[in-house]
C-alpha cells in the first residue's frame, strides 16, 4: 500500500476540498456583489479624476471628421428687424393725359412731366422666414472641437454617480 491509499492519511483531504470550495464560493459572492454595483467602485475614482481635471483647467480636444457626400439639412429661422436709409432721387419722365371739360366738350390735354423727387427717409423692414438648406458636403470637413472642462456639467455627473 502506498502512502495516499491508506485511509488514515486521506482524512484531511475531504475537509480541505470543502474549505477550498466554500472559500471559492465566498469570493465569487463578493465578486458578484462588486460587479452588480460598479458605481461603488468607480464613483470615488471618477470623483478624484473630475476634481483633478477641474483643478488643472483642462480642455478636451477632438476633431470631428465629416466625410464627403454627407447630406446636410438645416432649417434656419430668421426673425430680424432692419432699418434701411434711403437717400436718392426718383426721376420721373412721363406724359399725362389730362381730361378737360370745356363748353365745346371734353378734351384730353397731354401734359409732359419731367422732375426729380428726392427720397430721404428710413424704411423699417421686418424679415421673418425660415431658410431651408438641403445639400451635401463636397469634400471632407474637419471640425476641431475644444471644450473646457469647466464648461461641462460635472456636478450633475457627480450626482448621477451617487448610489
Amino acid at each position: 500500500m502506498t502512502e495516499l491509499s491508506r485511509p488514515e492519511r486521506r482524512g484531511w483531504l475531504a475537509p480541505a476540498a470543502l474549505a477550498a470550495g466554500l472559500l471559492s464560493l465566498a469570493l465569487n459572492g463578493v465578486l458578484l456583489y462588486l460587479v452588480a454595483n460598479p458605481e461603488r467602485l468607480l464613483a470615488p475614482m471618477l470623483d478624484r479624476v473630475l476634481g483633478r481635471l477641474q483643478a488643472q483647467d483642462a480642455t478636451l480636444r477632438y476633431q470631428v471628421r465629416i466625410p464627403a457626400g454627407t447630406p446636410v439639412h438645416f432649417d434656419i429661422p430668421v426673425d430680424e428687424r432692419y432699418e434701411v436709409r434711403l437717400n436718392t432721387t426718383l426721376p420721373i419722365n412721363t406724359t399725362l393725359n389730362l381730361p378737360v371739360n370745356t363748353p365745346f366738350g371734353s378734351r384730353n390735354v397731354q401734359v409732359p412731366v419731367r422732375t426729380n423727387i428726392p427720397l430721404r427717409t428710413t424704411v423699417p423692414i421686418h424679415l421673418r422666414d425660415t431658410f431651408r438648406l438641403r445639400t451635401q458636403t463636397q469634400g471632407e470637413i474637419v471640425v476641431p472641437l475644444e471644450i473646457p472642462v469647466r464648461d461641462l456639467p460635472l456636478d450633475a455627473l457627480r450626482q448621477s454617480l451617487d448610489p
